[in-house]
């Protein structure tokens, strides 16, 4: 596995929930923080709840971030949740978020749903 080229460190802000067009229940969580070179920034985890009390699963990351001394850019990537067994953690692995300044990030982390944190590593995905 390649050298982290940062962290992120974000704190879960709100978590509200919304319809698909096909009925599935997403929950929508919203969260702010640090994010390496990215700076500040603030995201939204969207998930479907495809299955009551599924230990795992598909998600969603979009987000905007705010690079010291350049522009803004937001990104998005499909990624998936496992629950860490026994606890309410869960680790959240997204392959490829595409930026929109161009670069492409690996994510991992964990969020941890007693303290509302959600903290990991990002990695290069050109």
């Amino acid at each position: 596995m390649a050298d982290p080229v940062g962290e992120f460190k974000m704190q879960m802000k709100n978590n509200s929930f919304a319809k698909d067009a096909d009925g599935t229940i997403v929950a929508i969580v919203d969260f702010e923080g640090t994010a390496g070179d990215f700076g500040v920034s603030f995201g939204s985890l969207r998930v479907p709840l495809t299955e009551g009390g599924a230990k795992s699963g598909t998600c969603t990351w979009l987000g905007q971030s705010f690079p010291d001394g350049s522009p803004w850019v937001t990104g998005s990537g499909d990624g998936t949740w496992e629950q860490v067994e026994g606890l309410n953690r869960w680790k959240l692995s997204f392959p490829v978020i595409e930026v929109s300044d161009g670069s492409r990030i690996r994510s991992e982390g964990e969020l941890d749903l007693e303290t509302r944190g959600f903290n990991g590593q990002l990695f290069d995905a050109s």
